[in-house]
């Protein structure tokens, strides 16, 4: 059974960043971010450490605003500890938990699913509610929860999405790596 589903099965244990205790991370605080215009989700621009408390905000359901002047010193301290600042970004990308989401495989170019125009967490939630799942719960699961769910319930409705099991995924690395390994040795000769 592919290891990202059991992952996704098990709820996140607590997590606690910049001095704040988030929740698990869900589509709820992934629209909210978005709305924000978060670099954190949308890499439109270089995030800062002042992002990065935002988003712990956000995550840990605290009122938003100013920003009191403990987060003030550490907004000091991770600008002038760029080893530190990073450390903690890697931390809140493990915290989304990305990995543990299902690997679809591509059709003709695009990814599965098509375009519909929705937001795609809108849509998901949609699904979501539509199945029976209660509206708080569709948009707090855990994401990666939400995403797995979401594709059971579109494969069951007859949706033509294809996920890529890890061993799959593993010979393609495999095949993109000796494939470069060539293209570089034939570049040297």
């Amino acid at each position: 059974m592919d290891s990202r589903y059991l992952n996704s099965c098990i709820d996140p244990a607590p997590f606690k960043l910049l001095g704040r205790s988030l929740y698990p991370w869900c589509l709820k605080y992934r629209v909210r971010l978005l709305a924000f215009n978060s670099p954190l989700i949308t890499g439109e621009r270089g995030i800062t450490p002042a992002d990065l408390i935002f988003a712990c905000q956000v995550c840990a359901e605290e009122p938003l605003g100013q920003i009191g002047w403990v987060d003030k010193l550490r907004i000091l301290s991770l600008n002038r500890n760029p080893a530190k600042f990073e450390a903690l970004l890697n931390a809140f990308a493990g915290y989304i938990l990305i990995h543990d989401w299902p690997k679809f495989w591509e059709q003709d170019g695009k990814k599965s699913g098509g375009e519909t125009g929705v937001p795609w967490p809108l849509a998901i939630v949609a699904n979501l509610i539509a199945s029976g799942i209660p509206e708080q719960r569709a948009w707090e699961m855990p994401e990666c929860q939400a995403i797995w769910l979401n594709t059971a319930l579109a494969l069951r409705k007859g949706a033509e999405v294809k996920i890529m099991t890890p061993e799959e995924e593993a010979y393609m690395e495999a095949e993109r790596a000796a494939t470069a390994s060539t293209s570089a040795k034939e570049k040297t000769d």
